[in-house]
């Protein structure tokens, strides 16, 4: 299974994601950026989630590991 690299370092007081850090190389990207390339290109081992009246956002694909989900936030 590969690694997922993003970790959420900025939400909203109701807990949507607004800003990631790549582990990799530790760029941030807002997660606007990162649904469009999800969209476009893919990143394995994430997709993106449309609920009928609100907006997209970015779901880690399932799996056994709750540490390499996008929850909880991490301090910087």
């Amino acid at each position: 299974m590969k690694n997922k690299p993003y970790k959420t370092i900025k939400e909203t007081p109701s807990g949507r994601n607004k800003k990631s850090i790549n582990l990799n190389n530790l760029s941030r990207e807002k997660n606007k950026e990162l649904i469009k390339k999800v969209e476009t290109v893919g990143v394995p081992g994430y997709h993106v989630v449309k609920r009928k009246g609100e907006k997209k956002f970015l779901r880690s694909n399932l799996d056994r590991r709750k540490k390499n989900n996008l929850d909880p936030k991490i301090n910087k």
